[in-house]
């Protein structure tokens, strides 16, 4: 996990923020808008289609918080689908590392959190399946996910 630490800690940081309650209402509120992409500037775009494997025992619509960054970016693009639903975006063709949070909004605890490499071809569509663990203490300590008062963001 050393060499993700930083798009993970970026991730993180996101979720700290309000940004993780704008996600899961979008999630859970209907369709949610498809995600978007920065403009590829003239690269030639694929799609990549990320599904979340997670074994929950909850019955109920669960939203996943994904990110999609650029191989080696510390910045990239946050959106939210429902667990077993398949996010589809359009992005230039290259390397790139995606990453999952499953969230429990009700308990307001972290139930899986993954992440994956993935390659998108050009052209063509690249499926990318991230399988979401359960957390454990020295994971959330080391992404610090926290809120800015210093309390657990999620129980466990």
């Amino acid at each position: 996990m050393d060499a993700h630490t930083g798009a993970l800690t970026w991730l993180a940081q996101g979720a700290a923020s309000n940004l993780l309650d704008r996600l899961v209402d979008r999630a859970l509120d209907g369709s949610p808008p498809p995600p978007a992409w920065p403009s590829p500037g003239g690269a030639p775009a694929g799609t990549v289609e990320i599904s979340v494997r997670h074994h929950s025992a909850a019955k109920v619509r669960t939203p996943v918080i994904l990110t999609l960054q650029e191989d080696g970016s510390r910045t990239g693009t946050v959106f939210s689908v429902v667990l077993g639903n398949t996010a589809r975006i359009a992005v230039p063709g290259g390397a790139y590392f995606g990453a999952a949070m499953v969230v429990d909004p009700a308990r307001r605890t972290l139930q899986g959190i993954g992440w994956s490499r993935l390659t998108v071809a050009a052209r063509r569509t690249s499926p990318c399946l991230i399988p979401a663990g359960r957390p454990s203490a020295p994971v959330i300590l080391q992404l610090g996910l926290r809120k800015a008062d210093g309390t657990p963001l999620f129980r466990l």
